[in-house]
């Protein structure tokens, strides 16, 4: 389905449908960039990722990216592997991140646990230097005790939650350390706060499962194989909340945050002046150009400082369709070409 692609961006053409049975084209592009002495430059090989990769066992460990092959996401998702960074060592370390209209900030505590002693309580945390930005570190998890092995929705991997007719009272537990100042860790541990973190969201923890659409009966017998009516494409969407952006991102784009590099060091840079553009060709000559969204900053900050952005576009489709090709230009460039906005509605 994609012919030429003349960018240095990895890319791929796949057809989808929508839920209505509209066939449609899709383009999608990643590329992945390293900052060195503040220069942005691409980073090595550019590779595609064709399906979600986590640390290891998607349910009990986070994913660290996303697969390319989502059709259309609504918004732009910004996302941060890493960790908290202190000079010194204290017991509360802070972070935060600002691109274009979003922020969030958060917080992290030395490792601290849950005890009875007449009621539960937590100890003191312990001073560190280093919190890695982990959904196990965070709110949520497995109902400690609970015969059915029921987790949290909202973050399956968590510390874990304490329940109260199944916990046992002569253990103690890891309590979370990972939070927000709307969000705090709360006095019991029956009653986990809100999960907090600047990682990718598995598909089937609540925030996109809510989305996922419904699979009955009524759906297998009459509308299978193509999705629910009731998906919502926002299940496409793997940022945590208060990191998706309305209005996709742009090159020039300003990147802000600290609190996550060694030395109490700032991060701060531009978005490049990348924007991909996509010809979908057809056998008796119509041609449509359109301009890929950038929906996607992925920062990594475990070894160095590196980021993947992501693009995409969709265009409908019939059995004249031929091929897709690829081109690059600069923003205010192809912004000005005028390009088709079909691929912008879901």
């Amino acid at each position: 389905m994609l012919h030429d692609n003349t960018t240095p961006l990895a890319a791929i053409g796949f057809e989808q449908w929508k839920p209505d049975g509209t066939r449609m084209a899709v383009i999608a592009a990643r590329g992945s960039f390293e900052i060195d002495s503040g220069m942005i430059r691409y980073a090595g090989a550019q590779d595609l990722v064709l399906a979600d990769e986590y640390e290891g066992d998607p349910h009990r460990t986070p994913m660290v990216r996303c697969s390319d092959l989502i059709p259309f996401k609504p918004a732009a998702d910004v996302t941060v592997l890493g960790a908290f960074q202190a000079p010194e060592p204290v017991p509360d370390l802070r972070a935060g991140l600002r691109v274009r209209t979003v922020e969030k900030h958060l917080r992290a505590t030395g490792p601290s646990h849950w005890f009875h002693q007449g009621h539960w309580q937590r100890s003191t945390p312990e001073p560190v230097t280093h919190v890695a930005l982990d959904w196990r570190l965070a709110a949520g998890g497995r109902l400690i005790g609970e015969p059915e092995g029921a987790v949290d929705p909202r973050n399956p991997i968590g510390a874990g939650v304490v329940h109260p007719d199944y916990t046992s009272e002569k253990i103690t537990l890891p309590a979370p350390q990972i939070f927000s100042e709307a969000h705090p860790i709360g006095p019991d541990p029956t009653r986990p706060s809100k999960p907090e973190g600047f990682g990718p969201v598995s598909p089937w923890w609540q925030a996109r499962a809510r989305y996922a659409g419904t699979y009955d009966k009524l759906w297998e017998e009459q509308h299978h194989p193509l999705l629910p009516r009731d998906f919502d494409y926002r299940f496409y969407q793997i940022a945590p909340p208060g990191l998706q952006v309305p209005g996709y991102l742009h090159p020039g784009d300003r990147v802000q945050a600290y609190g996550l590099l060694p030395g109490a060091a700032m991060l701060d840079f531009m978005l490049p002046d990348l924007a991909p553009f996509a010809k979908f060709s057809f056998t008796d000559g119509r041609e449509v150009v359109a301009q890929l969204h950038l929906d996607g900053l992925h920062i990594d900050l475990r070894e160095g400082v590196r980021f993947d952005l992501t693009w995409r576009a969709w265009a409908p489709i019939c059995p004249r369709f031929w091929r897709i090709d690829l081109d690059l230009g600069r923003y205010d460039e192809v912004a000005a070409m005028g390009l088709a906005a079909q691929h912008r509605r879901a």
